[in-house]
């Protein structure tokens, strides 16, 4: 062999290996359907991906985690032979632990209710819980993690009609549920309305992305699809509840939301044409910090169907939208598409071309800049393998680090895949719609009444609070407290008595011997509020 044929053949040969340096994607499950819908980068530079994993009848909600290369380190599978167990999302805490949210039909073949398991750090299950819910067709859309701890959960189709499909609990650490509050009820604004995705703002309060019919002037007497935005407090109080324009003629989906600097908010989704080209455009929505239609922007000029799925910020301030779009001639192209916060395209990178059964769902910058993009494929024999994708800022692949990193060192032992029971999850039964049905265990109780020497009064099993701005009223249900504070009034509005009463007292005793005759007013006041009354005589 002469050294120009030698040559060539090491040229070709270091071409090949750039190549696939190159192109960083990684394929997942083998010969059983793995479907993964959110990813995220773990403490140690590893990658979490989440979603379910399932063959034949058997549905299990499905977590694994890669390292930095996106090479499988472990898998952890959760569920019940013969019983559907998925989860649709997850959030990471900042100790490396994560809460997988989604739904199970474990408590009834034919319904779904949400599900929610909380694993450490290592993958190891520390608590499950399954919120049996009123309606059928109930399920966990997105959970994020609060910062001093608990979380916030999306839930859809929590009651059993079309006017309570977007709810929020707040949960403690152990998953309990300390409020409640369904969003989005007015029949006049909204109409079947579906919840997709979560969002912690920067001033801590949280942000709903969804979708819902909403009356249009420009189509009098017709109901278009829009996507809404909720933006809501801690304590379960709306800031506002916008869908993208009344007035406008837009038919839109929303999926996700972000925020920049000014507290304005940029949405992945899809709009649908109304006009020549017509069909549907992958597309960026613009909003003020109050929700409300600044600017939109199709991320492709001719398409036959599109979405957007997924946004995230580059540290340029560039997005990247991860976007699913089939062009005029039929083919399907599924990719990501870099644009200016004005809606310019900057880069536009295509992952699948004419792969019709593919579905990208997850992405997250990681801390170096880099965006991970995840879904699933159907493969050759019809397997759904998931996988993973790692772009620069350039939208090129990523290369492969030969940086040797140490990964799960928060966990004492080298963790193993395996498949975890959740036939011990505990069932929540707690009827969150009970303060509904049961009015009284809301109200202060107080007797004797009239009363004598001692009067007693019994604390409300629920606290009930009204939630009012401009536009909005709204009620949000607690059922844990730490504390609340019982003051007594007489007739002049002299307080009589005042003491903090904390959650687990039911019964409160006040001495009223030396009162005089005539009526007192007592008022239960949570987050400086009144939230129960009553009235007695002596």
């Amino acid at each position: 062999m002469n050294k120009i044929a030698l040559s060539v053949i090491v040229f070709f040969l270091l071409s090949i290996h750039e190549l696939k340096c190159q192109t960083w994607m990684r394929i997942y499950g083998g010969n059983i359907n793995t479907e993964c819908y959110r990813t995220f980068e773990h403490y140690d530079k590893g990658i979490l991906l989440s979603g379910c994993r399932h063959l034949g009848s058997n549905y299990f909600g499905w977590v694994l985690k890669a390292d930095i290369n996106g090479n499988e380190l472990w898998s952890k599978s959760f569920g019940i032979n013969g019983k559907f167990n998925k989860f649709n999302s997850f959030c990471l805490s900042t100790d490396g632990s994560i809460a997988c949210i989604g739904g199970s039909n474990k408590l009834n073949n034919n319904c779904l209710d949400p599900l929610i398991v909380k694993l450490n750090g290592c993958g190891e299950k520390e608590w499950c819980k399954i919120y049996n819910s009123n309606n059928c067709n109930s399920f966990g859309m997105d959970i994020n993690a609060i910062q001093g701890g608990g979380y916030v959960a999306l839930i859809s189709q929590w009651l059993n009609n079309t006017q309570s499909d977007v709810w929020l609990f707040r949960l403690n650490d152990s998953g309990n549920v300390i409020w409640s509050q369904k969003y989005v009820s007015n029949t006049n604004i909204f109409w079947s309305p579906d919840p997709e995705s979560l969002m912690r703002t920067s001033d801590s309060c949280f942000l709903i992305t969804g979708n819902s019919y909403t009356p249009d002037s420009l189509t009098p007497g017709s109901l278009l699809l829009k996507l809404f935005l909720v933006k809501v407090d801690l304590d379960g109080s709306a800031h506002f509840e916008e869908p993208w324009g009344m007035n406008n003629g837009i038919i839109s989906d929303g999926t996700q939301s972000i925020e920049n600097n000014r507290h304005e908010f940029f949405t992945s989704g899809r709009r649908a044409r109304n006009d020549p080209p017509y069909g549907d455009a992958p597309s960026l929505f613009k909003s003020n910090k109050f929700g409300n239609p600044i600017s939109f922007f199709d991320l492709k000029s001719k398409s036959d169907a599109g979405i957007a799925t997924t946004i995230n910020w580059f540290a340029d301030s560039s997005l990247a939208l991860s976007s699913f779009w089939s062009a005029p001639n039929g083919i399907d192209t599924t990719g990501v598409i870099k644009v200016s916060t004005s809606g310019s395209i900057l880069t536009v990178k295509p992952i699948f071309t004419n792969t019709p059964n593919m579905f990208l769902y997850g992405s997250n910058i990681t801390k170096d800049n880099k965006l991970l993009v995840s879904g699933f494929i159907e493969m050759t024999g019809g397997w759904l393998n998931s996988f993973a994708v790692k772009l620069n800022s350039d939208l090129e692949y990523d290369s492969v680090y030969t940086h040797p990193y140490t990964y799960d060192s928060l966990c004492p032992h080298p963790i193993v895949s395996d498949t975890i029971p959740i036939d011990d999850c505990q069932v929540v039964v707690v009827g969150l719609d009970e303060p509904e049905k049961n009015p009284e265990k809301t109200k202060l109780h107080i007797y004797p009444n009239p009363a004598t020497e001692q009067v007693t009064i019994e604390m409300p099993q629920y606290i009930v609070r009204q939630n009012h701005n401009s536009t909005i009223t709204s009620t949000t249900t607690y059922f844990q407290w730490n504390l609340t504070r019982l003051d007594i009034f007489d007739l002049t509005g002299k307080l009589m008595s005042s003491q903090e009463i904390p959650k687990q007292q039911t019964i409160v005793h006040i001495n009223t011997s030396k009162w005089h005759r005539g009526m007192y007013f007592a008022r239960l006041v949570f987050m400086n509020e009144g939230v129960a009354e009553a009235r007695f005589v002596k």
